[in-house]
C-alpha cells in the first residue's frame, strides 16, 4: 500500500518522476503551468522586489536524478529568463545560515524559495515581501497546510498590507481523478473532525473499530483430538491442515505458471516489434547523422525549410511555428516543411471526455517528423512547441530528430531486456512444484492414519458388540425365562447410537473412507 501510494504521489506530481527516459515534459504538467504563474507574479512585482514561496515535499533535490526542484528552477531561469541568484532551495542553507537567507528574503534578494514542509513549513521568518504561496502538492494533515499559509499571511508582511489589499494569494496546483482529489478528501474529513471536537460536535460521530480477529491456532477437529485421547486423530488433523497449506501453495504455482505463459506470449511478440523498431531507428540515425551539420560554435544546425516562410531566423521561425500550432483547424496531416530528410507534419487530434454526464469533445495540435521509408514518428515535449519562448520553439523539430540517439540506445536496451525475461518466463513455466514428493507423501501418510483409524473403530464396535452378545448370554444362563424385549432395548440401543454417530462402515468397500463427522469438520475447515 505505501509503495502504491508512493506511485500515486509521483504520478500526480509529474510523471518523470516515476521514469524520466520513458516519459516527457508537457505544457500542462504542474512544473510548467506553476512556472508561468511564477513568472508572472515576478514580473508584476518587480517594482516592490516581492517575494513568493513555492512549497513540495515530494521531488526535493538528488544528485543525477530528475526532482521538481531543479526541474522549476531550470525552467524559471532558461524560459522566463529570471536570474538564478534570485530563486534559492532551502535545503541548501543549514540551520546556521537561516538567518542569512531570512535576511535576503526579506531585503528582497532573494525572491523565490522553493522548499518543504518539513523544512519551511515552520521557524520561516521572511513574511515581509511575501506576495504568493504556491503548494504544488498537498499536506496529509490540516495543520501542515495551515503552517504553509502562514509563512506568508502573518504579521510583519508590510509588502502586502500596503500595495496588495493586505492579501496573500494562495495557489495550489492539483490533478483531477488522481492523489490529490483524495487527499483533499481526507484533508476535509480531519478538518470536520478536529473542528467538531473543538465546538464539542462530536455527539453525532461514532469509532468503528472493525471486526475483532478471535481466531486461534486450533480449529475443532484438533481439539476434539486432543479431548479423545488418541494420538492418530491429532496426527491427522496436523497432517490435513498441512496438506491443506501445499495444496494452496501447488494452487498458487500452477497460476503463476499460467501468468508466466500468458507473459511469455506478449513478451515474444513485444520483442519481433520491438525488433523492426530497432531496424528502423538504426536507418533513421545513420540517415541523420550523414546529413547533420554544426555551427561554428559546435551546436547542432537548424537548416528548417517551412512551406510559406522564407526567412531563416530563429524568433520568426518559432513565432510562425506557435501561430500554426494554435490556429491550424483542417482535419487531415499537414505536410508543413522538411529538416535533415525528415518531412515535418502537424496533426488535428479530437478527444473524447465525460463532464456532468455530458460528453465533450475537444482538439489538440501536435508536431512530428518522420523520414520517408520509415514509420517512426519523432516528437518533443509530446509535440507542443514551447509558446513561451519563440527562440526554443524554432528548434523544435530538431529536438525532435535528435531523439534517435536516445531512443536507440533505449530500444536496444529494452531488447536486452526482452531476451533476458525471456529466458526467466522460460525456464519458470517448465519449473514443476517442488513440493510434489511432500504432498504425495503427506497424502499417503494421511490416508494410512485413515486407514487406521477405520479399523480401531470398527474393533471397537466388535468388541461392544461382543460384549452385549456375552452380557445376554450370561443374563440367559441364570435366569430361566427369556429375557424382557424392554431389557434388550436398554442393552442394545445405547450401541446402536454410538455406530450411527461415529461410523459408517457397512460393507467392504467403505473400510478406507473418513467417518462422516471428521469428514464433515474437513469440509466446515475448508
Amino acid at each position: 500500500m505505501l509503495i502504491a501510494t508512493n506511485y500515486a504521489k509521483k504520478m500526480a506530481a509529474d510523471m518523470r518522476l516515476i521514469n524520466e527516459s520513458i516519459y516527457e515534459d508537457h505544457p500542462n504538467h504542474k512544473v510548467n503551468v506553476c512556472a508561468r504563474k511564477v513568472a508572472e507574479l515576478y514580473q508584476q512585482s518587480t517594482p516592490h522586489k516581492g517575494t513568493q514561496i513555492i512549497f513540495s515535499d515530494i521531488g526535493t533535490p538528488k544528485l543525477d536524478a530528475f526532482n521538481l526542484y531543479d526541474a522549476l528552477k531550470q525552467k524559471l531561469i532558461t524560459d522566463f529568463q529570471i536570474p538564478a541568484d534570485h530563486i534559492s532551495f532551502i535545503h541548501d542553507w543549514s540551520d546556521k545560515q537561516k538567518p542569512e537567507l531570512f535576511h535576503k528574503m526579506n531585503q528582497g534578494e532573494i525572491r523565490i524559495l522553493i522548499g518543504s514542509t518539513e523544512k519551511a513549513g515552520t521557524g520561516l521568518n521572511v513574511q515581509e515581501r511575501v506576495i504568493a504561496l504556491h503548494h504544488l502538492d498537498i499536506p496529509w494533515k490540516p495543520s501542515e497546510l495551515e503552517q504553509r499559509n502562514g509563512r506568508g499571511a502573518r504579521q510583519g508582511n508590510w509588502l502586502a498590507r500596503e500595495q496588495y489589499g493586505n492579501k496573500v494569494q494562495c495557489f495550489v496546483y492539483a490533478v483531477e481523478q488522481s492523489l490529490d482529489n483524495y487527499k483533499f478528501n481526507l484533508l476535509k474529513n480531519k478538518q470536520t473532525f478536529i473542528s467538531q471536537m473543538k465546538n464539542c460536535e462530536l455527539n453525532v460521530r461514532t469509532i468503528d473499530e472493525g471486526a475483532v480477529d478471535e481466531k486461534s491456532g486450533m480449529n475443532f477437529s484438533e481439539y476434539i483430538a486432543i479431548l479423545s485421547g488418541d494420538t492418530t486423530l491429532l496426527e491427522k488433523s496436523k497432517l490435513e491442515k498441512k496438506i491443506a497449506v501445499l495444496e494452496s501453495l501447488k494452487v498458487a504455482h500452477y497460476r503463476e505458471q499460467s501468468k508466466a505463459k500468458t507473459k511469455l506470449d506478449t513478451l515474444i511478440q513485444e520483442k519481433s516489434v520491438t525488433g523492426k523498431i530497432l531496424n528502423y531507428l538504426k536507418e533513421d540515425y545513420s540517415w541523420y547523422h550523414s546529413q547533420l551539420q554544426y555551427e561554428k560554435d559546435g551546436t547542432k544546425a537548424n537548416p528548417i525549410h517551412l512551406t510559406g516562410l522564407a526567412v531563416n531566423e530563429p524568433e520568426a521561425i518559432g513565432k510562425y511555428l506557435i501561430r500554426l500550432h494554435t490556429n491550424w483547424n483542417q482535419e487531415q496531416t499537414g505536410n508543413i516543411g522538411t529538416l535533415y530528410g525528415f518531412d515535418l507534419y502537424i496533426k488535428r487530434e479530437r478527444e473524447e471526455q465525460w463532464d456532468t454526464n455530458q460528453l465533450i469533445e475537444s482538439y489538440s495540435n501536435s508536431f512530428y517528423a518522420q523520414r520517408s521509408g520509415s514509420e517512426i514518428q519523432y516528437t518533443f515535449n509530446h509535440g507542443q512547441p514551447n509558446k513561451d519562448n519563440p527562440k526554443l520553439a524554432a528548434r523544435h523539430f530538431l529536438n525532435a530528430i535528435d531523439r534517435v540517439d536516445s531512443l536507440l540506445a533505449k530500444y536496444q536496451k529494452y531488447l536486452e531486456e526482452l531476451k533476458a525475461n525471456q529466458t526467466i518466463l522460460t525456464e519458470l513455466t517448465c519449473k514443476p512444484f517442488d513440493k510434489e514428493n511432500d504432498l504425495i507423501q503427506m497424502k499417503n501418510d494421511l490416508a494410512r492414519i485413515e486407514r487406521e483409524i477405520t479399523l480401531k473403530i470398527q474393533h471397537n464396535q466388535l468388541k461392544q458388540v461382543e460384549q452385549a452378545e456375552q452380557k445376554t448370554i450370561s443374563s440367559i444362563e441364570k435366569n430361566t425365562q427369556p429375557v424382557s424385549p424392554i431389557v434388550c432395548q436398554y442393552v442394545t440401543q445405547p450401541l446402536l447410537k454410538v455406530i450411527t454417530r461415529h461410523t459408517k462402515v457397512t460393507t467392504k468397500s467403505d473400510i478406507c473412507k473418513p467417518s462422516p463427522i471428521v469428514k464433515r469438520h474437513r469440509r466446515a475447515k475448508l
